[in-house]
């Protein structure tokens, strides 16, 4: 009896040994995959990136040869310069400190000197006068990587350059590396963001850079590695599988400050940016910018951010404009869409919700649009360029001039515009307006009240949308060309489409096709966004 009892208490002993194993694998993965875990690196390294991107004269920093354009690196963190693939990118990552990630138990931080290879037409904050960047060859002067003072040779001999730094210009945008706080759980060997502490710099906001660097060619990665240099190299980033949630960490965690979002990508990037702020019920809520990449870019032109990106990307130019840019509410509607089947008993489906910020239309230009991505999305689609993007969307909108197949489409649904039917003409097409901006750059509100009497005042904040109408795809292309009105349906607050037919709908340039359907469209909160005046 004592042996049996013997065995079972030791089967129970290794069966409990198994379940705790388990468990602390479970919480070790989850660890590794949870949306809010921020990994910290221990070791500060050097991130090399070509210097074709400075387009400018480069001195590698361990031997002072002048570096060729197909040949040397640079840090696009600290800003130090080396030979590709070899000795001197060994020397400078065993020799050369990068920018600090974290800092434990400190309440400032030193400067941060990288010799050489200055800004061109950098002037000396000792003296006053510009340095010459093409007077002496090699590594010349000296630069904080944090707050990008400049120094001649000899002005850098007379200050300490031991002193603390206080990051310069844009010290009320960066995440100093002393206010991050970083920690190790029981489950996981590595450090992770366990909160931020706001340093005491006066009007603190700051930045937090999201790049889809699969918008507008390369530019969103050129946008990531020169903000780098300026900035905390963590609060800037690429939009990974993950979307934007790690970036919203960084401002969930530097509550109660508010914080500042520099969205480089198309509408679309926009929109998962600003539904994730939502959907994590950001508090302040974060003010948005946009570096426009994408090819419509309709609520970057209505923001003042422009309709593409600068020719030439200027960090300094780039962070000024934030720095300077009012903050303002939009409206964020909500399209709901419930699925029906038109039998007896009609059977209803969940209700889907989708944001609405810029417009949501119905016919042609969502055919057109609908085409344009799944054409975009196949494995024969080998190049990525506005220029080309928009050569493909002109030949779909040419086919539907012969095709026609969104004709009549106002006999496909019934239009309520609170609470009355409203009478539609023939149509190909149904637009409703939050921003006064569709179809990249097309001003519908403006073109309206050309010749008019009674003019339509378009606001981004009232809670109301606008409804035009298009007779055709000839028409879509008269209206960007600006030589034609639209077709002026109403104004209203809450909008109800009763959909009878398979109609191609869109929202913020994301098409599909929408099955009969009982729609309603009402805003329902507002986000802030950050409008450059001209």
């Amino acid at each position: 009896m004592s042996i049996q009892l013997t065995s079972f208490e030791l089967s129970s002993e290794a069966l409990i040994g198994s379940l705790l194993a388990l468990c602390a694998l479970f919480a070790f993965c989850r660890s590794l995959l949870l949306e809010d875990v921020i990994f910290i690196p221990r070791k500060t390294k050097h991130s090399w990136k070509s210097i074709k991107l400075l387009e400018k004269v480069c001195y590698c920093n361990a031997c002072e040869i002048l570096l060729t354009s197909s040949a040397g690196l640079f840090c696009d963190c600290c800003g130090v310069c080396s030979h590709s693939a070899n000795m001197c990118t060994k020397e400078i990552d065993n020799n050369y400190r990068c920018k600090d990630k974290w800092i434990r138990n400190e309440k400032s931080m030193r400067h941060l000197w990288v010799r050489g290879n200055l800004p061109v037409g950098v002037v000396c904050v000792a003296c006053r006068d510009e340095i010459d960047y093409h007077a002496t060859a090699g590594l010349f002067g000296w630069r904080c990587a944090w707050c990008h003072r400049c120094y001649h040779n000899n002005c850098y001999k007379n200050i300490d350059a031991r002193s603390e730094c206080d990051l310069g210009e844009f010290r009320d945008m960066i995440f100093p590396p002393y206010c991050i706080v970083a920690a190790r759980t029981r489950e996981s060997v590595r450090l992770h963001l366990a909160g931020i502490k706001p340093p005491n710099i006066e009007s603190w906001e700051p930045l937090i850079v999201i790049a889809n660097t699969k918008s507008g060619s390369s530019t969103g990665s050129d946008v990531v590695s020169l903000l780098r240099g300026y900035l905390h190299p963590l609060q800037v980033m690429e939009l990974g599988t993950r979307g934007p949630q790690d970036a919203m960490q960084w401002a969930a965690k530097a509550t109660p400050r508010p914080c500042r979002i520099l969205v480089a990508g198309g509408d679309g990037t926009v929109g998962w940016v600003l539904n994730t702020i939502h959907a994590l019920n950001i508090k302040p809520i974060p003010s948005v910018a946009i570096m426009p990449l994408g090819t419509g870019n309709d609520l970057s032109r209505v923001m003042g951010w422009g309709p593409e990106p600068p020719a030439s990307l200027d960090p300094v130019a780039i962070l000024r404009n934030i720095k300077r840019a009012r903050s303002v509410n939009l409206d964020r509607f909500d399209l709901q869409v419930e699925r029906l089947h038109y039998r007896l008993p009609i059977q209803r489906h969940p209700i889907k919700t989708i944001h609405v910020y810029n417009y949501f239309s119905i016919g042609v230009d969502a055919l057109v649009t609908y085409n344009f991505h799944k054409t975009r999305e196949s494995r024969f689609y080998v190049l990525s360029s506005r220029i080309f993007n928009k050569l493909i969307y002109f030949g779909f909108g040419t086919q539907q001039i012969v095709q026609r197949e969104c004709e009549r489409i106002e006999k496909k649904l019934d239009l309520y515009l609170d609470g009355h039917l409203a009478e539609l003409p023939e149509l190909q097409s149904i637009i409703f307006l939050n921003i006064d901006s569709w179809g990249a750059g097309c001003k519908l509100c403006e073109l309206s009240n050309s010749d008019s009497n009674a003019k339509i005042d378009n606001s981004i904040s009232d809670g109301i949308m606008e409804v035009f109408g298009l007779v055709s795809s000839f028409h879509m292309a008269q209206l960007q060309c600006g030589i034609s009105k639209p077709v002026r349906i109403g104004q209203a607050r809450q909008i109800r489409v009763v959909v009878k037919a398979t109609c191609p709908m869109q929202s913020d340039g994301e098409p599909w096709m929408q099955a009969p359907a009982d729609i309603r469209l009402q805003s329902r909160s507002q986000v802030r966004m950050l409008k450059l005046e001209c």
